[in-house]
């Protein structure tokens, strides 16, 4: 438990330098075209955050044995107790870092619908569902359910790479 805790505030706070280094390169202003592709690359740090941590439970000199069960456990375990972390560092960077994230998307979302729409009922409509999805609430919500199933699909996977000792 010792090992699921810890690498659930590493994983945290690997994430929350992630949105900083997001910020400061200009992902959430100027270059938010690219925001989604830097996003998805979590998924790569969550796995590969989790294959250390099922990595080194196994070798812990206490593991008399090791199967595809305590690894799923192990990382679903990180999973389930990093996700409360997850949330609050994101509340904390989109309420004190960068307070400005929610009106800038807004901003080019406009700009992206502007050109896009073909109609002037088209263009509210788009710009009403934009502004109900961009709202703290809404977006942890929907960020809490991508990072729950991203840990569950590492969960799911990542304990077949680890053979028995």
């Amino acid at each position: 438990m010792k090992t699921e805790f810890k690498y659930a505030a590493n994983l945290t706070g690997i994430l929350f330098l992630w949105l900083c280094l997001e910020f400061w390169i200009g992902f959430h202003d100027a270059l938010v075209d690219y925001l989604p592709v830097t996003s998805l690359l979590t998924v790569a740090l969550w796995a590969l955050v989790l294959n250390r941590e099922i990595r080194e439970k196994k070798n812990l000199p206490t593991t008399t044995f090791w199967n595809y069960g305590r690894g799923f456990r192990t990382a679903f375990l990180t999973t389930v107790l990093a996700l409360p972390m997850l949330l609050l560092s994101r509340w904390l960077f989109y309420n004190l870092i960068n307070p400005d994230f929610f009106n800038n998307i807004m901003i080019k979302g406009r700009e992206w619908i502007s050109v896009s729409a073909p109609s002037e009922d088209n263009f509210n409509q788009s710009v009403k569902m934009m502004e109900d999805y961009f709202q703290m609430k809404t977006y942890q919500s929907v960020t809490l359910v991508f990072n729950a199933f991203t840990g569950l699909v590492c969960s799911i996977f990542l304990p077949f790479l680890h053979r028995r000792k």
